[in-house]
């Protein structure tokens, strides 16, 4: 009696929350895709969306019923609103071909609209006036076209239709309608059938304007699935001929601000408040917390170095670039030959000996040391050092080529660091100026103990750096010496040194070396 008596009110709660959770559930994108430009982004819905709760078809879904917003990178949104929405047809267009088409008759890669209301493949060496379609329901001015129809009659979706007045390539028409929808602000293409009806009001109502005109449809040999002759057949709104399958899409333009990095999230969601797209059943549309109505930017922003520097001893550059950069667009490490290097010696005997470097070491595949190619000395410190990856063939991740233009990419050499240098011990002295200089010195190794010092100090009109600021140091043996000051000159005691002496600024830079054997 009890299991008889909870039944009931178990199917009502579960009939309550049920519908508790249609309400909750209602998600208005399921999934999201961009082009590679970054100006369409294609809007997967679960079911048809309205702009009302009565499921009427007499209204449109229009920009301001969607907001948009950014985060991360570079790029901004020119507008939080979509510049168009429209609806992509989901249907087989493939049985529109006339007889024996497309038989890729000589690189026929773009379609005709015949006057029989079939379409035929052309090359782009042909002449025909283009056919514009414009996302507005008003007659716009357009330059060199003719506006002669807008549809659905009547309806606020009505999308305007314009011919050529001259017979152009297709490319060329093509060029003319990504013009004209830049000059309008709004969206602007070669004609896309997106229905089956919407060929259909034209070849019966509209032929005489339609007949033997490019429209937009191209056979892109890129795609994944060309081949000839009818592989790979797209409308310009990126759908395939046969659509059929596809689920309910609509496709927005944005507008953008800078360059994208990549780093970009958009966030597409429909305006709450109050409620602007609803469900056939009257349920509208919620704002979106699952991650289905986002899709990242396209990266197409090129690399570009951050910042160069020079080693104290000038025999290195680092180059820092803003991102990782490769020698090819499969990801392989950079080359010498991904470098290109040139010197304004400015009097100086010092020069480069290639245009690479001579190697490169490799930090995180944003940073790269390269050991210069030199030639000739002394260096002077006059010398300006030019960086560039060589052009063409540093890539980042996403394809993108590093300029041949930079900005944070020249060095300037350091100056020689000290005077001359004198080594000495009783027995005998070393003369030491410039780079850093290896060599064997044995007297520098022998007959050391508490009665021998070996003595460093500065020769010239100016002492600079002055005295104290070196050490001789034994590299080997963490021994401790011992320095006494003079006027112009400083002793050092060595204890237990029989390996390797190096003379090393306060800093750390060693400004010379000496091997014991």
């Amino acid at each position: 009696m009890r299991k008889s008596n909870c039944l009931p009110l178990i199917l009502f709660l579960i009939i309550i929350v049920s519908g508790i959770n249609v309400q909750a559930q209602f998600s208005s994108v399921t999934a999201t895709s961009i082009d590679n430009n970054n100006l369409k982004i294609d809007l997967t819905f679960d079911e048809d969306i309205y702009s009302n709760s009565s499921c009427s078809t007499l209204t449109c879904i229009e920009i301001s019923d969607f907001g948009l917003s950014i985060t991360g990178g570079s790029a901004t949104l020119n507008s939080n609103t979509p510049i168009t929405i429209t609806r992509l047809g989901n249907y087989d267009f493939t049985s529109r071909w006339g007889p024996g088409e497309p038989n890729n008759a000589g690189n026929e890669n773009y379609a005709q609209h015949r006057s029989d209301g079939q379409l035929n493949d052309l090359s782009n060496f042909n002449n025909l006036n283009g056919i514009l379609e414009v996302i507005n329901p008003i007659a716009q001015v357009i330059p060199g076209y003719t506006w002669f129809a807008s549809w659905p009659l009547g309806s606020e979706c009505a999308h305007s239709y314009y011919k050529a007045n001259t017979a152009k390539s297709w490319s060329d028409s093509k060029a003319d309608a990504t013009n004209a929808g830049i000059a309008l602000g709004i969206g602007a293409d070669l004609l896309v059938y997106n229905s089956q009806e919407e060929f259909e009001y034209m070849f019966n109502n509209q032929n005489t304007k339609v007949s033997n005109t490019w429209i937009g449809l191209r056979q892109y040999t890129g795609a994944a699935d060309y081949s000839e002759p009818s592989g790979g057949w797209y409308w310009d709104d990126g759908t395939p001929m046969d659509n059929s399958a596809s689920k309910l899409k609509y496709q927005i333009t944005i507008a953008l601000n800078g360059v994208p990095n990549g780093d970009e999230l958009v966030t597409i969601n429909p305006i709450t408040a109050p409620a602007s797209v609803f469900s056939c059943e009257g349920v509208s549309a919620v704002t979106q917390v699952n991650g289905l109505n986002q899709v990242y930017l396209n990266d197409k922003l090129d690399p570009y170095i951050v910042s160069s520097s020079i080693t104290d001893d000038n025999t290195k550059v680092r180059v820092v670039f803003n991102e990782d950069i490769f020698t090819d667009a499969a990801g392989n490490p950079l080359l010498n030959s991904d470098f290109t290097l040139s010197l304004v010696q400015n009097g100086s005997a010092a020069d480069l000996n290639s245009v690479n470097p001579t190697s490169i070491a490799n930090y995180g595949d944003n940073v790269f040391d390269l050991l210069l190619p030199m030639n000739g000395l002394p260096i002077t410190g006059k010398e300006v050092l030019t960086i560039l990856p060589s052009a063409g063939i540093v890539f980042d991740v996403a394809s993108n080529v590093a300029s041949s233009v930079q900005f944070n990419n020249v060095v300037n050499f350091n100056p020689p660091k000290t005077g001359p240098i004198y080594l000495s011990n009783i027995y005998k002295t070393s003369t030491v100026s410039g780079s850093i200089v290896v060599a064997s010195e044995s007297f520098l190794c022998d007959d050391v103990s508490y009665n021998n010092y070996n003595q460093a100090y500065h020769d010239g009109t100016i002492l600079e750096p002055q005295v104290g600021n070196y050490m001789i140091y034994n590299n080997r043996y963490s021994y401790p010496s011992t320095m006494l000051d003079g006027s112009d000159f400083g002793y050092f005691h060595l204890r237990g040194f029989n390996r390797i002496l190096e003379i090393r600024k306060s800093d750390g830079l060693v400004v010379a070396k000496y091997s014991c054997d």
